[in-house]
């Protein structure tokens, strides 16, 4: 694919002659960019590929940012390293404020994904690797997906590039390496026929997409029992894997988990939840499936009427001013289920409230109230898709996640 000389890069750099090869292109076509390195410290040669990658970078005047790590005991390497990588990346171009964040896989990166997803006999909303990608603030750009790593190796020795092989690479204990021994063995013939095979399945995902997108895909999926009756457990489970990624959460779901939250959803059981990880859960709350984020616990104190934060605002000109007026300071911090408050008179359990206005369960825990400094709770706001302007505590529902 063709990169923009108009854009500025952030190359994520190995010293590996894949990422090597991108960076000496980089240079001689006068591209935009920076490098970002990670050095895990696994390998003995980890200290000399860095001072490696820092001569190249300074000897042509490129930053070059590095960060030094070590890894934990009793974790998986690959998933650590990864992890460690990419949010390292998204972090420092948003520091950066660089969008474009290229990484060197090559085509035989694109197949041995491939095949290792099909070992897993997963369903991968994308299979293979994506040339373009969103994670959090970043885009990730592939542009050498299409080009052999000889071809890499073959441009940097004709370029007089520096660059070192990992050895890890022939280590038999990672199945990638198999699957890279396999692959060596076949024909270009049946290279193609492979890559043929990765773009065919993703067109029928795609077309899966589509056909469900009515339902308020990526940010939810509406209850329609009529379109959801004859979908499968493998495209039900594509559905799911779109919103997460849609949400950036890089997980999935097992086919036994997708079969039984088929079985929730035809047994009109109208609220649901499950933990996917520690930030995020699975919703489904009076006919819409989301994923949410997990509410933090918060609280503030205003000290007049004119006081305010980014999150909160009291409104003096609402009906309901003369709860708050004389008591300031006042507290905002959530209602939680099980607390009473009186208005008009009245008491009010919240829990009830809650499901009166049909608060989706998500909300329930971080829903704000508005407390005197004696901590009763003297105001909850009305739940509706957006708090309404005359209403007393003025504040973004959506950003209370």
């Amino acid at each position: 694919m063709k990169l923009s000389k108009s854009e500025k890069y952030l190359l994520t750099c190995s010293y590996g002659p894949d990422s090597m090869a991108l960076f000496f292109y980089l240079l001689e076509n006068n591209f935009d960019f920076e490098i970002a390195h990670v050095n895990y410290h696994i390998l003995a040669q980890a200290d000399d590929d860095e001072k490696g990658i820092r001569e190249f970078a300074n000897k042509y005047d490129i930053k070059i940012h590095v960060l030094s790590t070590y890894m934990p005991e009793n974790v998986n390497e690959e998933i650590w390293a990864r992890n460690v990588r990419y949010t390292y990346f998204e972090e420092l171009a948003k520091k950066l404020g660089i969008k474009n964040v290229l990484v060197a896989h090559n085509e035989g990166d694109l197949i041995e994904t491939y095949l290792l997803q099909k070992a897993r006999g997963g369903v991968f909303f994308k299979y293979g690797l994506s040339e373009v990608s969103e994670r959090g603030y970043i885009k990730i750009i592939r542009p050498l997906l299409k080009i052999k790593k000889d071809d890499l190796e073959k441009y940097c020795i004709y370029n007089n590039v520096p660059y070192s092989i990992d050895p890890s690479n022939f280590d038999s204990k990672f199945k990638r390496n198999a699957i890279r021994k396999e692959l060596k063995l076949k024909s270009d013939t049946e290279i193609e026929q492979i890559v043929n095979e990765i773009n065919e399945k993703n067109l029928q995902n795609s077309l899966i997409i589509k056909k469900y997108k009515k339902l308020g895909l990526p940010n939810k999926l509406y209850i329609n029992k009529d379109l959801l009756k004859d979908i499968t457990v493998e495209e039900f489970q594509l559905l799911l894997i779109y919103m997460l990624l849609n949400k950036g959460i890089y997980t999935s779901f097992s086919k036994g988990r997708v079969k039984n939250l088929l079985e929730v959803i035809y047994n009109s059981k109208l609220n649901h939840r499950e933990k996917i990880d520690d930030n995020y859960y699975l919703s489904i709350d009076y006919g819409e499936l989301k994923i949410v984020k997990k509410g933090t616990r918060y609280e503030y104190f205003l000290n007049d009427k004119e006081d305010g934060n980014p999150l909160f605002k009291i409104n003096s000109d609402s009906e309901d001013f003369e709860l708050v007026k004389d008591n300031f300071p006042i507290k905002i911090k959530p209602a939680l289920e099980g607390v009473k408050y009186r208005k008009n008179g009245k008491t009010f359990k919240v829990n009830r409230e809650f499901i009166s206005w049909k608060l989706p369960w998500y909300l329930r825990e971080v829903w704000p109230g508005i407390y005197t400094k004696n901590d009763e709770l003297i105001y909850v706001p009305r739940y509706q898709i957006k708090v309404k302007k005359n209403g007393l505590l003025l504040f973004n529902p959506d950003r209370l996640l």
